[in-house]
């Protein structure tokens, strides 16, 4: 997988002291910021790492709002890894993990066709052009494409997929402004959603247990925008 530390963004403002000093101003939280894409979080220095991924939940849970959402899975690196010795890096908490492996992503994904350009025309920067929107992941290969209206589409004659986490509309399209399903297998990203359990055993280090919980769960971002970051592909990021 890839691993990522991540870190907050300073569009969290929480300095307690300077907030006091200076009537609350310090201690926000600013809704359009373009370095994280309102997800609140950085990632940065990606690097492979290697380990078990396993207890992939699979069930649908029910929440308070009513909403049904996939559940969590687990990561922990070999005991033999440099990570158990110390000499390794060691996953924390907000880190992210993605796979190197395409899976279908649950039921897909309902976008607004242009929703970045419209953002764009009030005054937001989003980094998408007029033919571009944002997915929750990078895209593998698509699996299915439908609007509101019925209409189908097709990959490869009505729209492409990436660099990044990009569909980029070129032929036959749904009208601006209208919704479209989208399913499509992709390489899911994971977030560390609470502080990695340490294990040892008779003195050995048997390496971090790492509760994982996927991005568009973790982290439910309905905003528009696209970071510089959403736009590169793995391949740019990392060496596979």
């Amino acid at each position: 997988m890839i691993h990522e530390v991540g870190i907050a963004c300073t569009c969290r403002i929480e300095d307690v002291y300077s907030s006091t000093r200076d009537d609350g101003v310090d201690r926000t939280r600013e809704p359009f910021c373009s370095r994280c894409g309102s997800d609140g979080f950085l990632f940065r220095s990606p690097v492979i790492v290697e380990g078990i991924f396993t207890s992939v939940r699979h069930q649908r849970n029910v929440l308070d709002a009513g909403n049904y959402l996939p559940g969590d899975a687990t990561f922990s690196p070999p005991p033999n890894s440099p990570a158990c010795s110390g000499t390794g890096r060691r996953v924390g908490t907000a880190d992210k993990l993605t796979a190197t492996w395409a899976e279908p992503i649950d039921e897909g994904q309902v976008l607004v066709r242009g929703s970045g350009s419209k953002a764009a025309a009030g005054g937001v920067l989003t980094e998408l052009s007029d033919d571009e929107d944002r997915l929750w992941y990078e895209p593998a290969k698509a699996i299915w494409c439908e609007d509101e209206f019925g209409v189908v589409y097709e990959s490869g004659a009505d729209f492409e997929l990436g660099p990044g986490k990009v569909i980029k509309w070129r032929g036959n399209q749904p009208p601006v402004g209208s919704k479209y399903s989208f399913k499509y297998e992709a390489f899911f990203e994971w977030i560390v959603w609470q502080p990695p359990g340490e294990r040892v055993e008779n003195g050995v280090n048997l390496g971090e247990l790492v509760s994982l919980r996927k991005r568009h769960v973790a982290l439910i971002n309905e905003s528009p925008f696209a970071s510089s970051d959403t736009k590169a592909s793995l391949q740019s990021r990392v060496t596979l």
